[in-house]
């Protein structure tokens, strides 16, 4: 593997956003952004884009990533912030690089957008982890949904349909303004995570390492690191996110999934 530093951004300044082309050729495993100047946090990061060929593969904010990246127990510091394509602890070689951008064949360009707001002075760098080239194939992706529910109870959050079935979902990270209780998911009508409290779920990653974030609910099949646990949707006739709530709440719900490019 490789760690090269990338092309300057462009537009780097107080508010706006600052964007990057990436080289085509290599394998991109993850890309780490240096954040520097007199005042500039993750929270000041409302939004992040990874393009591929044009398409939004991959949208986040900074703080969110933050917190998603410590649940999954990936280095946290006030200076930098990781965008993982890969799961570095999967148990199996063949499973920790699946998912990261091959760029040799059947790519014409990678860009990443990175959206600043209420920074002083900001400066922002980026290395890449860089792989074998390898042609385009399946690649990870995180597709934020947002919905409010105006009262307490158990409501229906759609995230993934019949239409958009083939992609095989990793986790499900739940960020929410603190009266998400608990989740139910169905696949196919069949309950596979039975409306499990917070508490519960906390817990039970715990066992496995994974580090529960406040204000954050992932739904995780492969907490034990065996990504064969992962959600197959392509035999989905249904996919359903059912969250419970003790009072009114906004959530964004980000899901991680392995697809193909024009999928989602």
């Amino acid at each position: 593997m490789l760690l090269v530093k990338n092309l300057p951004f462009s537009n780097v300044g107080n508010s706006g956003v600052a964007s990057v082309s990436l080289p085509i050729g290599m394998s991109y495993n993850r890309i780490i952004l240096a954040l520097g100047g007199e005042s500039f946090s993750k929270s000041m990061i409302t939004n992040i884009k990874v393009r591929v060929n044009g398409k939004t593969v991959w949208e986040n904010t900074g703080a969110r990533l933050d917190a998603q990246n410590s649940y999954r127990g990936i280095a946290s510091d006030p200076d930098f912030l990781t965008i993982d394509f890969t799961e570095p602890r999967a148990k199996s070689m063949a499973e920790q690089f699946i998912g990261n951008i091959n760029t040799a064949n059947g790519v014409s360009s990678v860009t990443m957008e990175v959206t600043i707001a209420g920074a002083t002075g900001p400066t922002l760098e980026s290395w890449s982890e860089l792989g074998p080239p390898a042609p385009l194939g399946v690649i990870a992706k995180q597709i934020p949904f947002t919905a409010s529910f105006g009262s307490s109870g158990k409501f229906p959050f759609k995230l993934i349909d019949a239409a958009n079935k083939g992609a095989i979902i990793k986790r499900v990270h739940f960020a929410h303004g603190g009266q998400m209780t608990s989740l139910e998911v169905k696949k196919n009508g069949i309950v596979i995570h039975d409306s499990v409290p917070t508490a519960v779920n906390s817990f039970y990653q715990g066992e496995y390492r994974k580090e529960s974030q406040a204000n954050l609910y992932t739904y995780d099949p492969c907490c034990d690191d065996n990504y064969a646990n992962s959600v197959k949707t392509a035999d989905m006739v249904s996919m359903e996110f059912n969250p419970i709530f003790g009072g009114a709440d906004t959530v964004t719900a980000v899901i991680e999934v392995l697809d193909v490019i024009g999928n989602m």
